[in-house]
């Protein structure tokens, strides 16, 4: 303590003290930003992991809302092969419940609005491609059945 009074150089963990949380706030706002930057690095794995970190850490009531947003935004990103739209709106609706006031619940809303606009329209997408691919059958079957009528005729006409 008397190095510290001084601005003499201690240990991070030494000037917590045994009685402070391990993770202040700004120890939450260094995690936030380095997941962020892992984010756009493309390491979501890593990025998702700091960010529950912060989330259920002490700093939680006072970061959570950005630690959901990245968390969303994680699931959400084009680049993650682990890419799930459900988590990302999951993330994104548990941040607009739980904190209320953020300045990011728009953004969480219009996430949400878009991403599942998204699925709805895979939905669609795929239940189309399935009635394609069933009215190719029954056009191939149909086309198979004219050609033994075709056939039948040409053996009456003989």
């Amino acid at each position: 303590m008397y190095l510290a009074a001084f601005g003499c150089a201690v240990p991070e963990k030494a000037a917590e003290g045994p009685d402070r949380a391990p993770q202040g706030v700004s120890d939450a706002r260094r995690d936030l930003d380095e997941a962020r930057r892992l984010l756009d690095r493309g390491n979501y794995q890593l990025s998702l992991m700091v960010s529950e970190r912060v989330l259920t850490g002490p700093a939680g009531l006072a970061h959570g809302d950005e630690a959901l947003f990245i968390m969303g935004l994680v699931f959400a990103h084009p680049g993650n092969q682990n890419r799930d739209y459900q988590r990302s709106v999951a993330f994104f609706k548990r941040l607009v419940r739980e904190f209320p006031y953020s300045p990011l619940k728009e953004q969480a809303r219009t996430w949400t609005e878009v991403l599942e606009e998204n699925m709805k329209l895979k939905r669609a997408s795929s239940e189309a491609l399935q009635e394609i691919a069933r009215l190719k059958q029954i056009i191939e079957q149909s086309k198979k059945v004219d050609i033994e009528i075709e056939e039948k005729k040409r053996e009456e006409k003989r």
